[in-house]
């Protein structure tokens, strides 16, 4: 069973490279993955809202130790939490496991205790570990407090926001010209003054706009067509930020309900 879900949806996504994360809010970050590369640490967790890029980088991680000649295999538990526990037992003959979405098995003492033991597995085996979720491990709503404190242990990272330009602007050119999109210059700087924040959402705005040109020449671009992109961009941006507040107010609903069971009563 655990042979057969490993070939559901665990290739790593090529369409990822370091070289999207060369702003300056991602220094450290691709600093401690150079320090993965050879092995001065062997875990690493990342933690920030969602949308921030942490799929992203990931998989661009992995993509990165198979350019080394290195076995890496990057999973998202948002897609395994109804599949057989069980997969999580095959993985150790990678030399680098990622994990993504963490949070999500937040009521399944299951696949906490399986993670757990995986990351027991890993560390005899010598393999190296990669975490992604919303928060700094230390605020994940676990049982097993056992796998909080391993999952404590890795060097942590918050991703950056995405708010600063250049780090938006460095991801955008390098995507880009790996895809070999080439955009009028008013929708790339349309896009990163007045599009999304957000990694993810901006990457969502370039999927929807670059068929628009798939067929064009850029001598044949009219007026027409670029104001077609920037009202794309302007709707996009407008479900990323409502996307935004939806999980905001999920967030502090959250943390009003734990606020909740922590208040004493008094009698």
């Amino acid at each position: 069973m655990a042979e057969a879900q490993l070939s559901l949806n665990l290739d790593i996504k090529h369409d990822a490279s370091l070289s999207d994360f060369a702003g300056p809010g991602w220094m450290s970050i691709i600093d401690a993955v150079r320090q993965l590369h050879v092995g001065l640490i062997r875990q690493l967790y990342l933690f920030g809202s969602p949308a921030t890029g942490k799929s992203h980088l990931l998989s661009a991680i992995c993509e990165s130790f198979i350019e080394m000649d290195k076995s890496a295999i990057c999973l998202s538990l948002n897609e395994l939490i109804h599949t057989d526990v069980d997969v999580l037992s095959s993985l150790e003959n990678f030399d680098v496991i990622a994990i993504d979405d963490l949070e999500v098995i937040e009521h399944s003492s299951q696949w906490q205790e399986a993670l757990f033991h995986l990351i027991n597995r890993s560390r005899e085996g010598q393999r190296q570990l990669l975490f992604a979720a919303n928060t700094p491990a230390g605020e994940l709503p676990f049982q097993l407090t056992d796998l909080l404190s391993r999952l404590s242990q890795a060097p942590t990272f918050k991703v950056p926001n995405g708010r600063d330009l250049a780090d938006r602007q460095a991801l955008l050119q390098s995507i880009l010209r790996r895809r070999g999109w080439q955009f009028d210059e008013r929708i790339t700087d349309y896009l990163l003054k007045e599009g999304p924040h957000r990694i993810g959402a901006m990457m969502v705005v370039l999927n929807y706009i670059q068929p628009m040109f798939s067929n064009l020449g850029r001598s044949n671009i009219s007026k027409a067509v670029i104001s077609d992109a920037l009202r794309t961009i302007d709707e996009q941006t407008l479900v990323a930020e409502l996307a935004d507040i939806t999980q905001e107010a999920e967030v502090d609903k959250r943390a009003a309900e734990q606020d909740n069971q922590t208040i004493p009563l008094d009698f």
